[in-house]
């Protein structure tokens, strides 16, 4: 089999053709450019050549072929249904669909260059900022090796994303110093981000809010 794909920071906001590329499975989240929030039920692709040989160790009733004729032993499901397991989180697939149906008749591509203006539009305000302050835009410039989020390096990153959620931007952090700002397309705005960027980030890095000792305390969710 091909290397399978990890598909949390592209389903969602770029073209993924993955019949095309020839891909053999496939996961990913559904909280992020898919616009369904923490807690959403994640996803699996399986090319449909797999589909009656794929054997998952979750098997559950959801998957069986006769989930109410109660038989000894387990008969998976044809095709995709196969790699289902228990009682699937129904409350959270309500929210799914609405979060699918934001952009269920909008282009791919439209989406993506959306993604790729908000992107800039970020990158092109902060970045004077972080030149002044020892920070560093590490995400590229170049739109065909960029995703739809902007990533930034600073020694005291934790404490500047923990200065922003305060000011009800949340960003992420991770180790050892990385921020990390995503854009989803379907909800933000354009002065959502340039009041993120200006008002929020500039503002947080210019004034040195984030050296107060509440930003600095480290939690266990970064």
């Amino acid at each position: 089999m091909r290397p399978s794909t990890d598909l949390c920071h592209s389903a969602g906001v770029i073209a993924v053709e993955l019949d095309a590329c020839n891909v053999d499975l496939a996961i990913g989240c559904t909280y992020k450019y898919l616009n369904c929030g923490p807690g959403s039920p994640a996803f699996i692709y399986a090319a449909k050549r797999h589909h009656e040989t794929l054997r998952q160790p979750l098997s559950g009733w959801w998957g069986h072929a006769a989930p109410f004729a109660f038989e000894v032993g387990y008969r998976p499901d044809s095709g995709a249904r196969r790699l289902l397991c228990g009682t699937q989180p129904i409350l959270s697939l309500r929210a799914l669909n609405t979060g699918l149906a934001a952009i269920e008749d909008v282009a791919m591509a439209d989406i993506r260059a959306k993604s790729l203006a908000m992107s800039d539009l970020f990158m092109d305000v902060v970045d004077e900022t972080c030149r002044a302050h020892g920070a560093t835009l590490v995400t590229p410039r170049d739109h065909a090796i960029r995703g739809s989020q902007v990533s930034v390096t600073f020694a005291n990153g934790y404490a500047v994303v923990q200065a922003l959620m305060a000011r009800g931007i949340v960003g992420d952090f991770r180790a050892p110093d990385m921020m990390r700002f995503g854009f989803a397309p379907a909800y933000l705005s354009f002065a959502d981000v340039y009041r993120a960027a200006a008002a929020a980030f500039n503002d947080v890095m210019t004034s040195g809010s984030w050296r107060e000792e509440r930003f600095n305390k480290r939690r266990a969710v970064t």
